[in-house]
């Protein structure tokens, strides 16, 4: 038999133990920020806002947005002045990358360019089968380098594909291709 001494001791361990346990699941844990990769569901526009900006990064924002707008979200110093060259009242969608530099006599210089297929895949913007070059087909599931040379090969042959069905004219890709690829167009 235990002495009671030792008894109470092991007793009281467990009861710390358990208390240990009990206010470690009861004490709140911080919480991150939002996810910048969070699934694109039609509502609002993705871009990428890039250079010398406050706060560079994806953002989701509404439709008809401008580029001025865009970047006087995020420029450090306030609004964007006159003296800013570049297209600041065009409107934005989904897929541009808006970057602020400065040229050599240091005014503000806006340019708008597109993401890459693997970033639009990745932020689940949709592609468009007629603005992919050979390496982006190569990134989509079950298209490889041939079947990308073969895309591209049609492409400047025949046109256009004006959608993602277009590309059943394409040697090699079949139903059960297009389906696969279908979710990222």
């Amino acid at each position: 038999m235990m002495p009671r001494s030792q008894r109470l001791t092991l007793w009281c361990l467990a009861l710390l133990l358990s208390l240990a346990l009990y206010l470690k699941g009861r004490v709140p844990t911080p919480r991150g920020e939002g996810a910048a990769f969070s699934r694109y569901t039609g509502q609002g526009i993705i871009v990428r806002v890039a250079g010398t900006v406050r706060h560079p990064g994806v953002y989701r924002l509404p439709v008809g947005t401008s580029v001025g707008t865009a970047i006087n979200m995020t420029v450090t110093g306030g609004v964007v002045g006159e003296s800013v060259r570049g297209p600041l009242t065009r409107q934005l969608v989904s897929g541009d990358v808006v970057t602020r530099t400065t040229d050599g006599a240091g005014n503000p210089l806006i340019t708008i360019t597109k993401m890459g297929a693997k970033e639009r895949m990745l932020l689940g913007i949709p592609l468009h089968p007629d603005l992919l070059d050979e390496a982006e087909w190569d990134l989509l599931p079950g298209i490889g380098p041939a079947l990308s040379r073969r895309i591209m090969a049609d492409r400047h042959e025949n046109g256009a594909f004006g959608s993602v069905d277009g590309l059943l004219r394409v040697q090699g890709v079949g139903e059960g291709k297009l389906a696969a690829i279908r979710k990222y167009f």
